[in-house]
């Protein structure tokens, strides 16, 4: 595992060929200001990049629309539906259901026990949550509003503190803080393994180009890939 870099991500994203983050930076003045980056792997480059690239790696290529209709689209979780409409999801628990023009479907609160879900990933048009404060995850319908299925619990010692959600082929990972782990489950049986272990609180795995990526604490880092540092 090779640390890439450290700085104050907002939201970190897989593209084709890496990923793309938002982070907040402070000036020489002491001002606070947003900033983009892009970490191309073949290339091994860490660059600057635009909000224009961020939105629409994030959206599609025709995604202004849905972020002008998000709003706040930088904090937001968002998520793809199998029909093509998006779905914002914020630490508060809310979430907007926006399709491809830019309108918005409906607005609801996703919750358990009180605990906000967030993190979606896209279960054909149901979705997934990551519950942090109800040691859960959850799949969530959208067209009934409610719980529809459960893993884990306040009493439950499968995910410590669950903060983010990815889905590959037909396996969730599950980034859990408290416990510094990567879970997974398997959406055929629902069992629940160990995928890797770390020394920190694990925030975020994601895939790119042949590479997994954990973001962490102390900073954004390769498990598998690449030898050398990126270059700036």
């Amino acid at each position: 595992m090779q640390k890439l870099f450290d700085a104050d991500i907002l939201d970190i994203l897989p593209t084709d060929d890496g990923f793309i983050y938002a982070a907040r930076e402070t000036l020489p003045d002491e001002s606070v200001v947003g900033t983009f980056h892009y970490y191309n792997r073949v290339e091994n480059t860490l660059d600057v990049s635009t909000v224009v690239t961020y939105i629409k790696e994030k959206f599609g290529e025709n995604g202004f629309e849905v972020a002008r209709a998000v709003g706040d689209f930088i904090t937001c979780g968002v998520e793809q539906l199998s029909n093509g409409t998006f779905v914002a999801s914020y630490p508060d628990g809310s979430i907007k259901v926006v399709g491809i023009g830019g309108e918005i479907i409906t607005e609801a609160q996703v919750f358990y026990q009180e605990a906000a879900g967030l993190s979606p990933v896209s279960n054909g048009n149901d979705l997934w949550f990551a519950v942090p404060d109800g040691n859960a995850i959850i799949n969530y319908s959208i067209k009934h509003n409610r719980i529809e299925f459960r893993i884990g619990g306040p009493k439950s010692k499968s995910f410590c503190h669950p903060v983010s959600l990815v889905k590959y082929d037909n396996t969730l990972f599950i980034c859990t803080a408290y416990s510094y782990k990567i879970r997974a489950v398997n959406l055929d049986t629902y069992n629940v393994t160990d995928y890797k272990n770390f020394n920190e609180p694990v925030l975020k795995y994601f895939r790119s180009a042949g590479t997994e990526y954990v973001m962490m604490q102390s900073g954004v880092y390769a498990i598998n890939e690449p030898t050398a540092q990126p270059e700036e």
